[in-house]
């Protein structure tokens, strides 16, 4: 069965191309509690591509990521 996982605080960058979204994710991200998962929404592949290498860079916890099918994708972060 698949664990359902729930969001602390939800980003919306749709139409924002980055730097914005990357600079906003990691601000965010400084300021949440260890455990409490972030989940960021948007529609620039750069960005998402930078939030990803970010993540990873970072120690965080990747926990889903999803594009549907107009390009809008998502992803769910757990601070760690």
């Amino acid at each position: 069965m698949t664990k359902l996982v729930k969001a602390d605080l939800v980003l919306d960058f749709s139409g924002e191309v980055c730097p914005i979204p990357l600079v906003k994710t990691r601000k965010a991200l400084d300021k949440m509690e260890k455990g409490e998962v972030l989940e960021v929404i948007g529609t620039d592949e750069k960005a998402r591509t930078d939030i990803v290498m970010a993540v990873n860079e970072l120690g965080m916890r990747l926990e889903k990521m999803a594009t549907d099918k107009d390009g809008k994708w998502r992803m769910l972060i757990r601070k760690r």
